[in-house]
């Protein structure tokens, strides 16, 4: 049996360091909790080893591999995160019919070879063949998920490696299925609530160009015959229809340049850092981008602890998935501290991680050995201020488009009638 080197945190904040013997890290980890003590790091100081501990060994040497300059999937330097929507939502659907076969008993083997010869769906059924095809050739199914990236996000893979590493690959596969399901919400929950904006802004702007390009130039045209000129109101209107018209294209085209330039530049190292730093700092978008990491942060990090993976380990495979850069970077000073002594609630409150009120929970967790649903807890309060936020800017978007084209579709009004009436009294006369 292995011993293991640790250093742990009492309940009154000391650190403490000793040895102890356990089959593997995740029971001595659970045998210092049972302590009282709070688990900082664990390392191997036999030469023998557990199986589960060579795994959890090599899970964090992968992960730690990851460097921008090892790693080509990814233009930013973190593991590849996964693919287009479509192709993580098949991969969710993939997991949830290969945990409703392995729950019922089946190995995790037998099951992907029974979903390779019964889906129906095409997509569906030739990833659960080329999974097949390299677990029958010796690959483990962590392995085989980790060579479909654009189905099967880093995070899940590892931690799917933990679970078949400690043989609580049913649990684990529950709470990866349950992280994917929330990020896919989430997901659906940023794109609908953008949707009634978008369209809002593109009718607005539709029918201000239709009123300043087609029906104001026709009515200055009526009113030049009747002997009346607009008012000046209009006549800028339509002044700025005229520009519209002649220099819009050329505009459109260098917005587009632009973009185009701005995407190009985010993908290397300095602009990515740069405009990750600059999105937290935006009005309204900078919280729904910081709520929406540190709701994935949190989900992911809790689902860790949940799984047996002790602070340390968690913290490790938390960080590369962590999608900001200056977050990350935060995550990361924040993770160091933790290994030097710091509790977590203390580290991310230093490195301004996360509200006073949630790091106030994470402390209450750590003090009562109740980390994990501490996190939960504050997982789903992170969730909730998201949609919220997301409710309040589709209000304020949709709107801001409302009142703009009130305001022009009114002015363009206030310069007919006047001009209109002006016309009738020279007329009257």
């Amino acid at each position: 049996m292995p011993t293991f080197q640790y250093r742990a945190r009492t309940r009154t904040g000391a650190s403490e360091d000793g040895q102890l013997e356990a089959p593997d890290r995740r029971q001595a980890a659970q045998r210092l909790t049972a302590k009282g003590l709070h688990p900082l790091s664990l390392k191997v100081v036999q030469e023998q080893h557990s199986k589960a501990s060579k795994v959890w060994e090599q899970v964090l040497e992968k992960f730690a591999a990851l460097s921008p300059q090892k790693n080509k999937s990814s233009g930013d330097g973190s593991p590849r995160s996964g693919g287009s929507s479509k192709k993580e939502k098949t991969g969710l659907t993939f997991l949830q019919r290969l945990l409703e076969l392995h729950s019922s008993g089946l190995p995790a083997g037998d099951s992907v070879k029974i979903l390779s010869q019964r889906l129906s769906q095409p997509e569906l059924k030739t990833l659960a063949q080329k999974l097949w095809r390299d677990l029958s050739e010796g690959s483990t199914l962590a392995s085989a998920l980790a060579r479909q990236p654009n189905y099967f996000n880093s995070s899940s893979t590892y931690v799917i490696e933990a679970g078949e590493a400690t043989g609580n690959l049913v649990p684990i596969l529950t709470k990866v299925i349950d992280y994917l399901e929330e990020k896919q919400a989430i997901r659906r929950k940023m794109l609908a609530s953008m949707l009634y904006p978008a369209f809002i802004c593109t009718v607005a702007v539709g029918v201000v160009i239709l009123f300043l390009t087609v029906l104001l130039p026709q009515i200055q045209g009526m009113l030049e015959r009747l002997g009346s000129e607009m008012t000046w109101s209009a006549k800028l209107l339509i002044g700025g229809a005229d520009l519209l018209v002649q220099f819009g294209p050329f505009v459109l085209i260098g917005l587009a340049v632009t973009a185009l330039a701005l995407r190009q530049w985010r993908q290397t190292e300095t602009g990515r850092a740069r405009t990750d730093a600059w999105l937290l700092r935006v009005p309204l978008l900078g919280k729904i981008a910081l709520h929406g990491d540190l709701f994935q942060l949190g989900n992911l990090v809790s689902t860790l602890l949940q799984s047996g993976i002790n602070t340390t380990e968690t913290l490790q495979l938390t960080e590369r998935t962590v999608n900001n850069r200056a977050l990350r970077e935060r995550f990361h000073i924040a993770r160091q501290q933790v290994n030097e002594g710091l509790s977590i609630a203390q580290a991310f409150r230093r490195n301004a991680l996360m509200p006073d009120l949630a790091l106030d929970v994470l402390a209450v967790g750590e003090n009562t050995g109740n980390l994990a649903q501490s996190m939960t807890e504050v997982t789903k309060g992170f969730r909730q201020e998201l949609t919220q936020r997301l409710e309040r800017l589709t209000t304020l978007v949709s709107t801001g488009a409302l009142v703009a084209a009130f305001l022009l579709v009114t002015l363009i009004a206030i310069g007919i009638v006047t001009s209109v009436f002006q016309v009738s009294q020279s007329l009257s006369i």
